[in-house]
């Protein structure tokens, strides 16, 4: 079955919040460098969370209030997804919500 692009989600968080590392061994997770400025990564504060289906798995990224790259995990279901915007973000979103 092939995943559908309508079938992301996008999150605004109430507040801005720092993104945690803490979600392995269960997902990968990069918190990269926003835009490329280099290897290191740098803090910054997540402001929105989009999951979507990508290459057989779910990804969380997590963007700054420019909609630049500060994170992402890989999760083996959308299910999983959500729990970790739960653990990581305090957001209960329901599992079975619409995009």
């Amino acid at each position: 079955m092939k995943p559908q692009f309508d079938q992301k989600l996008t999150i605004t968080l109430p507040r801005p919040m720092p993104a945690s590392n803490d979600c392995l061994p269960h997902a990968g997770m990069n918190l990269g460098s926003p835009r490329g400025v280099g290897l290191q990564p740098r803090p910054g504060m997540v402001h929105r969370l989009v999951i979507q289906p990508q290459l057989g798995a779910w990804c969380l990224f997590r963007l700054d209030e420019h909609g630049g790259f500060v994170g992402e995990s890989w999760h083996p279901t959308r299910e999983d997804a959500l729990h970790q915007v739960k653990r990581e973000f305090g957001i209960d979103f329901p599992a079975d919500a619409s995009p």
